[in-house]
């Protein structure tokens, strides 16, 4: 395993990689519906994949193609939905049921939807993609002939065609048809709640005497490291952000503890691997066992910028107000980064744009007229509201039918269509950037009105409007307040509130039975996006330099952080400062991000002090939390010699990247972070 590692550390899997997109054959006919258009040309990436197979690995699958064609033009879409004015998307950003992949098999799944004739086009478009995997598997179980791996030709000879019989073929089922979403054009969909799909295989293995933990674990990391063969090949906004996330723990559709042997083992694998995939995410409440949060703290220690801890007491509530139901809303996960999805069940569009908040303050500031509290607040609220109605109504988005992301949501073989169709829920999320900036100028201004020092105002409007150029000094008092988020002001923190209810306001206002739109805590890479309009997608509003001292081009506050320079109190002010915030209606997800510094963890009474400010992160209703460790020294370093560093991981947004694989523009501000470590 060893040398499997090793290959994958040093990248040696890009030896692989050739765009072989130029060698799709089939050429599809103008008769063809879109459906079948889709299942056939996704056959035609699985041709062009050349299966490799290490002889010594015992779970398989490394993609070769680095070019995933579209199935279809531009004018293919207008033509087969008669609709331009709409933005298309392929599913992204869901969870498939991969519990329906391992108690059925691929050709379960198919003799169920032989029972429905309710789309006959698209059942046969199903069985077109099922058969078009079980070409690939033939020619991977080939491979493994050829290089005398006689694990893999036994596993692959039942998964992923039939129900997994034991943990091994489970894990296998899971690698291959994860990499199947990927080649069809389906990107971000994470594995979702794992520990309860695989944890019956898992105990008839154990109790059998099939396997024994240790060997578990072995398998465990194999998974793990194939998944980090294919790190490159993913398109998210930065190399990384690949959507290969998953949930641990919490609670089942009934409510008991979910918490499980596999639940340690898959942390305990993480630790000793180190490597930046699968991103993991724990559930907790206040019930959590101390040694399950210990054991997280590790994690953190290790550099991995995960788990992501998610308050099952703030977000099962929340979905259950939006409209989930509880048996639902106890069984959620996240999509890619943080936004709370159904598995198998929720088609939820979680990041179609971004509110800027600091931008809504500004356009209030800026104009004279305002000479009141209640003037100015009405004013951002208008703006937020406008800025929502702009996202909504300028990426409405249409998601493109998918036969293979069909298959393992249970309500689509049920009613035998297309997973578009027939999903229970459809919501929409959008994420609200900026908000510590925002209440920090928000404060700042709201203070002199009520002194009435309306030439200060104006002096501070000509400073942000000449990017506080020739006022270094009067900037640096601004940053140098400790009347900021992240100090329990409860004034400043009243104006962060504000914000987030307004946003929430805006977002009801344009909901449906329907389709619900959410508002999220979250910003994900629109932090830097909304300060310097970097390609023609985005439709935000830029800022420039904000009342809080921040000047124009800088990244705004990351998701639910302090804004970059403020000098906090301690965790525990910055966990106060946010917990203000009401989840109940902001439930899009969305992180408070935390950096410390390494001496943190220097001695165990650091990991157990670790484990009580999460604790506490539960009792006071926060909603979802990350740990970052930087290492100002070291990031340093690794921007000027990237070579000494290549496994350097660190926490991005809602996911951990390798550090010397980022944009320029990305390293600095994590660098930046450093700022407000702890």
């Amino acid at each position: 395993m060893k040398g499997i590692r090793d290959f994958t550390q040093k990248r040696y899997f890009k030896v692989f990689r050739e765009d072989r997109s130029s060698k799709v054959s089939y050429k599809v006919d103008d008769k063809c519906s879109f459906q079948k258009k889709i299942a056939r040309h996704f056959g035609e990436m699985c041709n062009i994949e050349v299966p490799v197979v290490f002889p010594e690995e015992k779970i398989t699958f490394t993609r070769t193609n680095t070019n995933i064609t579209p199935a279809y033009t531009y004018d293919d879409l207008i033509k087969e939905f008669d609709i331009n004015h709409k933005y298309y998307n392929v599913i992204n950003n869901v969870c498939p049921d991969y519990g329906i992949l391992l108690k059925k098999g691929l050709n379960g799944i198919k003799e169920e939807l032989k029972k429905t004739a309710k789309d006959i086009d698209f059942i046969e478009s199903c069985e077109d993609t099922i058969a078009s995997i079980e070409k690939l598997v033939m020619r991977y179980i080939e491979e493994a002939k050829r290089v005398k791996n006689d694990t893999v030709v036994k596993t692959l000879s039942r998964v992923p065609m039939e129900p997994a019989r034991s943990f091994l073929e489970g894990l296998q089922a899971i690698r291959f048809i994860s990499s199947m979403f990927y080649l069809n054009g389906n990107y971000q969909l994470g594995f979702g709640r794992i520990d309860q799909y695989l944890i019956d295989l898992y105990h008839k293995d154990i109790d059998d005497n099939t396997i024994s933990v240790k060997q578990a674990k072995e398998y465990i990391t194999e998974f793990f490291i194939s998944l980090n063969r294919d790190t490159d090949l993913y398109f998210g906004v930065q190399q990384g952000d690949n959507g290969q996330s998953m949930m641990l723990g919490g609670v089942k559709r009934d409510g008991s503890c979910a918490i499980n042997e596999l639940t340690y083992l898959f942390l305990e694998v993480s630790k000793e691997l180190k490597m930046i995939d699968p991103k993991i995410n724990l559930r907790i409440d206040s019930n959590t066992p101390r040694e399950l949060l210990l054991l997280g703290c590790e994690l953190t220690k290790a550099g991995l910028g995960f788990p992501q801890y998610s308050n099952d007491e703030v977000v099962i509530p929340a979905l259950v107000n939006k409209g989930y139901s509880l048996e639902d809303a106890r069984d959620y996960t996240v999509a890619a980064c943080w936004e709370f999805i159904i598995p198998g069940k929720g088609l939820d569009i979680v990041n179609q744009g971004a509110v800027s908040f600091p931008y809504a303050v500004n356009e209030a500031f800026m104009d004279p007229k305002i000479k009141n509290l209640k003037d100015f607040e009405d004013r951002i609220a208008k703006n937020i509201q406008e800025q929502v109605k702009n996202i909504l109504v300028n990426r409405e988005q249409y998601l493109l039918p998918s036969p293979l992301v069909s298959l393992f949501f249970d309500d689509s073989i049920k009613m035998g269509e297309d997973i578009t169709k027939v999903a229970k829920y459809k919501n929409r999320g959008i994420h609200g950037a900026g908000s510590a900036n925002a209440a920090d100028a928000m404060y700042i201004v709201e203070n002199l009105i009520e002194l009435g020092q309306f030439e200060k105002i104006q002096e501070l409007r000509n400073k942000v409007n000449t990017n506080f150029a020739g006022s270094e000094d009067y900037r640096q008092l601004l940053l140098g307040s400790d009347k900021k988020v992240g100090n329990a002001n409860e004034k400043v923190d009243l104006g962060l509130r504000k914000l987030f209810e307004w946003f929430a306001d805006a977002c009801d206002k344009y909901s449906t039975d329907m389709c619900k739109i959410r508002p999220g805590s979250g910003s994900a890479q629109f932090y830097i996006w909304l300060t310097n309009k970097m390609n023609d997608w985005i439709i935000e509003p830029i800022v420039g330099a904000t009342a809080d001292g921040r000047l124009e081009g800088e990244p705004l506050s990351s998701s639910l952080s302090p804004a970059s320079g403020v000098k906090v109190n301690g965790l525990i002010s910055v966990l106060n400062s946010f917990s203000n915030i009401n989840y109940n209606r902001i439930m899009n997800g969305g992180p408070i991000t935390v950096e410390f510094s390494p001496v943190t963890f220097n001695s165990r009474e650091g990991l157990e002090k670790l484990a009580d400010v999460i604790k506490y992160f539960v009792k006071i209703g926060d909603q979802q939390l990350q740990l970052n460790v930087l290492d100002y020294r070291v990031l340093c370093d690794a921007m000027k010699h990237p070579e000494r560093h290549s496994n350097l991981i660190v926490r991005v947004w809602g996911w951990s990247g390798y550090f010397c694989e980022l944009a320029p523009e990305f390293q600095r501000q994590i660098i930046n972070r450093h700022r407000y470590s702890l």
